[in-house]
């Protein structure tokens, strides 16, 4: 069985994603919805109870809600040359749209799939189930925006209070994306103001500004609102997994030759940043008294320190992975890594009592978490995935996480070391001090090793960088040249 890959629009089944956007609605509109608890078929109201309130006194917004909706309102007022663009857009039935292509839609599009909101006092983030299964972060330190910045599909979001309003300005867009479905256009200085007002327990609101005198001719104002789903849980969503409309998206954009070759020879990762120097000191805990792992964190080595002891007919498939020079790695065609395999690239730990985390800056810019609040396995809400299902206790002072659910088509490395989807992993997370992470890792899978596979993999903190956005898609296509 496969992760959720197939686009489902109003229950159907895109083959031809361009002509189904062309059709949804613009962020004003209500969402479609696709299953039970989603957009039309989300609850007018969500459950009751208090506003839950973070240990600083600010609502907390953790937890899982249903796509945002709002209907009845006007769209924007636009100049001539974005009302020509919008029309000529939704002629060629939307098949320019980014998100067909497996890139992020861009805030404040509304996706029919459910949203994590992640939150604690320095920092929320938002973690979506559909379109790219990325993330962004709002930063509540108190940074103002960086200078020079690299325009990208998510922006740069700094956040502040207002009562019990979290506003949040957005700066910094890449002016090819799409941030709502007719394909509405946008410049560089677009500016995204969005204000969470958690009601209650179960209902949030959400008012949008957007400014960009370039396109429209004052901002444009909508309102949204969702409710809380507390018995769902999120599945992986991976879109370039199962898009069934590559061919005829290609033809739209009619691609150059490199593209071409590009796209059927996949990319090379981006290359690593230098590190700083990890700082010394004792080791950080948490308010509840546990070790805090949060940081950004960078991985002394990618590779694995040894093979693992294969079964012969796992030993011939790693053997003719290395004789192919890695052309199948799916990497290259921006599929995910999975949880064995890392990346030279930064990863970020965002920790809560109950849940942690875990974002990367490269491959597939996705993230994994890692549930600690009690919970068991449950393969009936998704048998296989390309990170599976991970259920963390501490035990002391290091964190266990047990992971189950994979699917079998990541490399644990570069080199094309290969598992089956019956692999069984273990992390023990420590840190023994303030700049360093080990984790140690055990892989048990009898129908691809012998015996079980141990190693340990280190980690150094750097204080001094923070995630970049990478979207490996927009590389394979070309879309940054």
């Amino acid at each position: 069985m496969k992760s959720r890959g197939a686009w489902l629009i109003s229950g159907v089944v895109c083959l031809s994603v361009g002509s189904a956007l062309a059709q949804a609605p613009d962020p004003a509109s209500p969402v479609e919805a696709t299953r039970t608890g989603r957009g039309r078929g989300a609850p007018a109201k969500g459950p009751a109870g208090p506003l839950p309130r973070l240990s600083d006194g600010h609502p907390d917004l953790t937890g899982i809600w249903n796509g945002f909706g709002g209907s009845g309102q006007a769209g924007p007022k636009m100049l001539d040359w974005a009302k020509k663009v919008v029309d000529e857009r939704r002629a060629r039935n939307g098949a320019e749209d980014y998100e067909a292509r497996c890139l992020p839609g861009g805030p404040p599009r509304a996706a029919p799939y459910h949203t994590a909101l992640f939150a604690t006092p320095k920092l929320v983030l938002m973690l979506f189930e559909g379109n790219t299964h990325m993330y962004r972060q709002f930063f509540l330190d108190g940074s103002a925006h960086p200078k020079d910045l690299k325009p990208t599909f998510y922006g740069d979001s700094r956040a502040h209070w207002d009562g019990d309003t979290l506003v949040v300005d957005t700066v910094g867009f890449f002016e090819k994306s799409w941030f709502d479905f007719p394909g509405t256009p946008h410049t560089k200085d677009m500016h995204l103001i969005e204000r969470f007002h958690r009601i209650d327990y179960g209902n949030m609101e959400m008012d949008v500004t957007i400014e960009d005198p370039g396109v429209f001719t004052e901002p444009w104002n909508f309102h949204r609102q969702t409710t809380l789903d507390p018995k769902f849980e999120m599945t992986e969503y991976v879109c370039n997994e199962n898009n069934q409309d590559p061919g005829h998206l290609d033809a739209a954009y009619k691609l150059d030759a490199a593209t071409a070759k590009r796209k059927a020879e996949g990319v090379n990762p981006p290359p690593a940043r230098k590190a700083p120097a990890p700082p010394s000191g004792r080791t950080p805990r948490a308010e509840d008294g546990k070790v805090d792992l949060s940081g950004v964190w960078v991985p002394t080595s990618t590779l694995l320190p040894s093979d693992p002891p294969y079964q012969p007919a796992y030993q011939k498939l790693y053997e003719e992975r290395k004789a192919n020079k890695g052309k199948d790695d799916p990497e290259r065609f921006c599929l995910p890594d999975g949880a064995v395999r890392i990346t030279p690239q930064p990863y970020k730990i965002v920790q809560r009592s109950n849940q942690i985390a875990l974002l990367w800056e490269g491959n597939t810019h996705s993230y994994r978490r890692f549930f600690l609040d009690g919970r068991e396995h449950n393969l009936e809400i998704e048998p296989e995935s390309w990170t599976g299902q991970s259920i963390g206790k501490w035990d002391g002072d290091t964190l266990v996480v047990d992971t189950v659910g994979f699917n079998d088509r990541t490399w644990l490395d570069s080199t094309g070391k290969p598992h089956s989807g019956d692999m069984h992993l273990i992390e023990r997370y420590r840190r023994p001090d303030l700049g360093h992470l080990n984790v140690d890792i055990t892989i048990e899978d009898p129908k691809a090793l012998t015996k079980p596979y141990s190693f340990t993999r280190t980690f150094t903190l750097a204080p001094g960088l923070e995630l970049q956005e990478y979207v490996c898609q927009a590389v394979l296509d070309g879309i940054y040249d």
